[in-house]
């Protein structure tokens, strides 16, 4: 609890002196903006041209350019579908509108606006992941001006190679092992230009190279795709897959002491309709999810995963007013179950359960530069193993972003789950996790950028809990148009009421990124 309070103490005392010199489009054109979005990105796109074309000064200076950004970019999470094209959209039609002598410098103000919110988009770059983050860190995908037009459709292919030095690979308490690793990170994406629908899809690759240790090298994948239907103004279908190779981080608490780590396929299929009907929109959708883990070799022979492998159905409806575009407050219900290929799994535990999720929450723009989303309510979880226990928790989740001036952004998150678990005699784990993450513009080209996130896991009837707490530190510097070099320090620990779980390790990257 101490980090996270010298974290927060470090973003006051940066976003503090800087937020008189924010700037701010009319009050007017943000709500324009937010009614625009409910009909779907082209609407907003093509609200953004309207606002372009009437009043040439918003795009004038950079800082005004980037409040214009800023306004347009705040409807866009609400989105279900991809986000980063609707980004690079918004960027695309502000620069080509500044005037030329100040056109470079409009492109990078916005640039650094706009990757701040794909930096925090969920569906982009969502927060931590559960229980140590792992040793690849991507960055957030530059939003730029990059990308190659191909008839109706747009091509951004990407590139990220940099190296790192971790004093602890295998996040252990003692017997800490050090090595220097090598990592590059291909990334292949399309979008449509349609007028009408959409499409999005992306391949990717993290290649990971131990210089010592060769047994921890992975080769990670990914592919996913996502479509939108506009079947009127006031209906649209959204579809998506998505299929990943990885492997699971040393730090989790799930992980085995195998040689090697284990390497996992998580395959995603979902739809959704959204309908609006009067100042309501009516979300229904489900989703299926296919998690298989590999078998590894142990000291003592193989290990097995495979009573790990299970699927996972959702389901849900959110029903939100969007009436006010400043505060749309929604009420959700979804429902969640999970099936094992194994029963009962190797402890002889009959992990199956089904539970839901259900509450109430609000998307909110408290002022131009103050946004976010915020939800309360309950989980549930039945399972069918006679001696675990219902487990019935608060649930939470929470995003806020200011923008606390012209060159300083700020965001800050919370998540509150219930995870599954290969713990013995324990059903699951209760998530917690709350973090933040602020950056800096030093110079038009140089961005310092502070995260701190602490964790807490509850494991149920089991008196063990971990507590995790992540820092870093780094600087972001564009050395041309499309590259960009990043340097970061690292700081991870975990202290645990079973000791044999703590540890701490410290790490120093070096990143160069190129939009082609």
């Amino acid at each position: 609890m101490e980090a996270r309070r010298l974290a927060l103490a470090a973003f006051a005392a940066l976003a503090l002196p800087c937020a008189a010199r924010a700037e701010a489009v009319p009050a007017a054109i943000s709500r324009q903006f937010d009614t625009a979005a409910e009909s779907g990105p082209r609407a907003l796109l093509d609200d953004l041209a309207r606002v372009l074309a009437a009043n040439p000064s918003l795009v004038a200076t950079p800082g005004a350019a980037a409040a214009l950004a800023r306004a347009a970019a705040s409807p866009v999470p609400d989105f279900v579908g991809a986000n980063l094209p609707v980004y690079r959209e918004i960027e695309a039609r502000i620069v080509s509108a500044a005037p030329a002598p100040v056109r470079d410098a409009v492109r990078r103000a916005v640039d650094r606006e706009l990757s701040g919110y794909a930096a925090t988009d969920i569906r982009i770059m969502p927060p931590l992941p559960a229980m140590g983050p792992a040793n690849l860190r991507r960055q957030p995908p530059e939003i730029g001006p990059a990308g190659y037009k191909v008839g109706d459709y747009t091509i951004y292919p990407s590139i990220q190679a940099g190296t790192f030095y971790d004093d602890n690979i295998y996040a252990t308490r003692t017997g800490r092992v050090a090595d220097a690793v090598g990592t590059i990170s291909p990334v292949i994406a399309i979008q449509s230009n349609w007028k009408r629908n959409a499409l999005y899809a992306e391949v990717g690759a993290d290649l990971t190279g131990y210089w010592t240790h060769g047994n921890e090298n992975t080769a990670d994948w990914h592919a996913q795709v996502e479509g939108r239907i506009d079947v009127n103004a006031k209906t649209r279908v959204v579809l998506g897959g998505i299929v990943l190779h990885e492997h699971e981080d040393r730090s989790s608490p799930d992980a085995v002491e195998g040689l090697t780590p284990t390497p996992y396929t998580e395959m995603n299929a979902y739809a959704g309709v959204i309908r609006r009907v009067g100042t309501f929109s009516i979300r229904t959708g489900a989703a299926v999810e296919r998690l298989t883990f590999g078998n590894v070799e142990g000291l003592h022979g193989e290990i097995n995963n495979q009573d790990r492998d299970r699927n996972r159905y959702t389901f849900g409806i959110l029903a939100r007013d969007d009436a006010r575009p400043g505060f749309r407050p929604y009420a959700e219900l979804l429902g969640d179950l999970r099936r094992y290929d194994t029963v009962p799994d190797d402890f002889q535990y009959f992990r199956n359960s089904d539970g839901f999720r259900a509450g109430v929450g609000a998307l909110f723009r408290l002022l131009p530069s103050l946004s976010g989303d915020a939800f309360v309510g309950v989980m549930h979880r039945d399972y069918a193993d006679s001696r675990f226990k219902t487990i019935t928790t608060p649930a939470g989740s929470a995003d806020l972003r200011w923008q606390a001036g012209e060159d300083t952004a700020l965001t800050l998150f919370i998540d509150r789950s219930i995870e599954e678990t290969t713990l013995p005699g324990s059903p699951a784990y209760i998530y917690t996790l709350v973090g933040g993450r602020i950056e800096h513009a030093i110079t038009d080209d140089l961005t310092g950028i502070v995260r701190a996130a602490f964790a807490r896991s509850d494991f149920a009837q089991s008196t063990r809990w971990d507590n995790e707490a992540d820092m870093s530190v780094g600087l972001r510097y564009r050395l041309m148009s499309r590259v960009f070099l990043g340097v970061d320090y690292r700081y991870t620990q975990r202290i645990s009421s079973d000791s044999i779980f703590n540890f701490r390790r410290n790490q120093v990257y070096l990143e160069l990124t190129e939009e082609f």
